[in-house]
């Protein structure tokens, strides 16, 4: 098999590996489509907070966001055959620590994550993943291959109590135009997004949401932008980028008393920040990690055509090509960019 290795400060190798074979409660996969996403772009750099803080080392096959099909199965596993498309979670805990039993698995001490802590990830010919973490789906693979980041905005979405408030989505990126997708889905009286690249509010408009027009529009001063806060802005503000101008758009954004959600990680150690504004203006702070518990709604969603996903796939790349594919990441138009082993 062959499989994608990262090493931090951009090295990256396309090695050759032994064929995999799946143990007892396990699934050999074939992947068929891979999603980037700024973690895994961390992870290329060296910069995510994981590595720096001793949770993972390199080398890791990355690819969290996934799906392929079942090639295998090995003892014991039932619910899934040869010819299934997949898709499967992230964070994998021990299952037996008070966080597992609180259904917080993602938080687990012990946990492991695909394609980022201590388990490798789908940017390989094949793989194996456990059964119990693994979901069929009933659509394509470029849909599929969203499902984890549709987890995750569903998960935002949720701690965010949309229904019938009004809400703002900060940051226009894959994740945002998802959680746009299912605050409205969940009964929010308004969405409107904010973004400082023009493609990506062209797209959000082909999907049906306006563009927010108060004060956190301009991302270019966070001074200037927490200093324009009024008091009539969003019930909620869904963060969903992570630096210090798009922080201070949210804040600026939600009146006082009401909610920020926080989906977007810096890749930064510190940021500057107005404590004193968070407080004085009452406001609810949430910081979103993961998926765990949403991925059968995250399915539902596109299966019902609540979400589409396909429109955010703007461009596909072979395994041997990932290095090109990290650095397309930017350019003008770009939103997700798969890898198709």
């Amino acid at each position: 098999m062959r499989a994608i290795e990262f090493h931090g400060d951009e090295r990256l190798e396309l090695v050759e590996r032994p064929d995999p074979a799946p143990a007892a409660g396990q699934l050999l996969i074939a992947p068929s489509a891979v999603g980037i996403c700024g973690t895994d772009v961390e992870i290329f750099e060296g910069s995510l907070a994981y590595f720096r803080m001793g949770i993972a080392e390199y080398p890791i096959v990355p690819g969290h966001e996934w799906t392929g099909v079942v090639v295998d199965v090995g003892e014991g596993v039932t619910g899934f055959t040869p010819g299934d498309r997949v898709v499967g979670e992230v964070a994998i805990g021990c299952g037996v620590c008070v966080r597992c039993r609180a259904g917080r698995s993602h938080l687990c001490a012990r946990r492991t994550e695909t394609g980022i802590v201590h388990m490798d990830g789908a940017m390989a010919s094949r793989m194996v993943f456990p059964a119990a973490y693994a979901h069929v789906v009933p659509f394509s693979a470029r849909q599929a291959a969203l499902v984890e980041p549709t987890s995750v905005a569903l998960h935002g979405v949720t701690r965010g109590r949309v229904a019938g408030q009004h809400v703002v989505v900060i940051g226009s990126g894959p994740i945002g135009l998802l959680v746009a997708q299912i605050a409205r889905a969940h009964g929010a009286a308004s969405v409107t997004v904010s973004d400082t690249r023009e493609d990506r509010m062209t797209l959000a408009a082909s999907l049906g949401f306006t563009p927010f027009e108060g004060r956190a529009a301009e991302w270019d001063d966070p001074v200037a932008t927490v200093a324009g806060a009024t008091s009539d802005g969003p019930d909620v503000a869904l963060l969903c980028a992570g630096g210090p101008g798009a922080i201070a758009a949210a804040f600026a954004a939600v009146r006082p008393g009401g909610t920020v959600v926080a989906l977007g990680l810096s890749g930064q150690p510190e940021l500057p920040f107005d404590w004193d504004g968070l407080v004085v203006r009452d406001i609810d702070l949430i910081g979103v990690l993961g998926s765990v518990g949403y991925w059968q709604g995250a399915i539902d969603l596109i299966a019902s055509g609540a979400v589409k996903t396909e429109p955010l796939v703007t461009r596909a790349f072979a395994l041997e090509d990932t290095r090109d594919a990290l650095e397309r990441l930017i350019d003008p138009g770009s939103l997700k960019v798969l890898i198709e082993p």
